[in-house]
C-alpha cells in the first residue's frame, strides 16, 4: 500500500491528481480523468455515484483499502475521492493495485 500511496503523492506533486467528489466527477465528465479512486471509508452512496461517473466516462473506479486520513496524509489534501488525470500514473496505480491483490491472494494460500 505504501508504494501506491507514494505514487499518488507523486501524482499530486506533478499536478495530475484532483481531490473531492465534485472535482473528480467534473474531470471524468470532461475526459481529463483516467482513474477514479475512493477511500475505504467514503459512504456507499458516494462510491455508487463515483462508479456511475466512471462508467459514463469509460474509466475504472476503484475503492481502496486505505482510509481517508491515510490518503490525505499521502496526497496532502483532505478528501476521500481522487481522480488521477494522467494515463501513466493511472496505469502505474492499477498495476500496483493488481500486484497487491495477487500478493494478498498468495498469502491466503
Amino acid at each position: 500500500m505504501d508504494k501506491l500511496l507514494s505514487l499518488l503523492g507523486l501524482a499530486k506533486k506533478a499536478g495530475r491528481l484532483s481531490a473531492g467528489f465534485d472535482l473528480c466527477a467534473g474531470a471524468a465528465k470532461e475526459g481529463r480523468a483516467a482513474l477514479l479512486l475512493a477511500a475505504r471509508d467514503v459512504s456507499p452512496k458516494t462510491y455508487k455515484n463515483l462508479c456511475y461517473e466512471a462508467k459514463r466516462a469509460g474509466i475504472p473506479a476503484v475503492r481502496l483499502e486505505t482510509e481517508m486520513r491515510e490518503l490525505s496524509r499521502a496526497c496532502g489534501v483532505r478528501a476521500g475521492v481522487l481522480a488521477v488525470t494522467d494515463q501513466g500514473f493511472a496505469q502505474a496505480a492499477l498495476k500496483e493495485m493488481e500486484h497487491m491483490k495477487r500478493k494478498k491472494e498468495d498469502e491466503a494460500i
